[in-house]
């Protein structure tokens, strides 16, 4: 009797633990759907670009995020959220586009990252990885005179369902820009 009272507070107790960490869970999801649903709203958070006219791209950034502060490096921004950060990345390529965005995901993988999707040519490279429950989604495009840039949105697995939307939305926005650019898709926020 003894035995069976003691398994059962053990459970009872794992029990409890395992629906607080889902609760926990839960409330990160429902937050961050808030913010993409409720977007529409006029009090809600906004979408914002960042554009970067020395760079010649500009990117959406999604509402929950804020601009980090100085990375030390000038050609790296970054934005950090609650349970998450977006880090953006211009430089100037030593080899053909398709190249470097190999080299960044060969050199991910060789660092123990799993990759579960990728798909690289001459005009992108988007690719999944992940590692120790944490999921870095990185896009890249060129831009003109020999250059590209890359971003790296890295959050909790859990999260990758409500985050895929926002995403693809953010793949979509990041354009080359300026005098070698040509023309420049207008493409609105979520909300529009």
């Amino acid at each position: 009797m003894a035995v069976s009272a003691d398994r059962a507070v053990r459970h009872s107790r794992r029990d409890e633990a395992l629906s607080m960490e889902g609760r926990r869970r839960a409330k990160g999801i429902l937050a961050l759907a808030a913010i993409w649903l409720t977007s529409a709203g006029a009090a809600a958070p906004q979408w914002v670009t960042h554009e970067d006219q020395r760079g010649g791209f500009r990117l959406h950034v999604p509402p929950g995020l804020q601009a980090a502060g100085p990375t030390g490096e000038p050609d790296i921004v970054r934005y950090e959220g609650e349970n998450s950060m977006l880090s953006v990345e211009r430089l100037d390529l030593q080899n053909p586009f398709a190249a470097e965005a190999r080299s960044r995901r060969d050199a991910a993988a060789a660092a123990g990252w799993f990759h579960s999707y990728e798909i690289i040519d001459g005009r992108s490279a988007t690719f999944h990885r992940s590692k120790d429950g944490r999921v870095h989604y990185v896009h890249g495009i060129p831009l003109c005179d020999g250059a590209a840039v890359f971003f790296q949105y890295d959050y909790h697995y859990h999260d990758v369902k409500i985050l895929a939307p926002i995403l693809r939305h953010m793949a979509l926005s990041l354009q080359s820009t300026g005098a070698c650019a040509g023309t420049v898709a207008d493409i609105g926020y979520p909300t529009d």
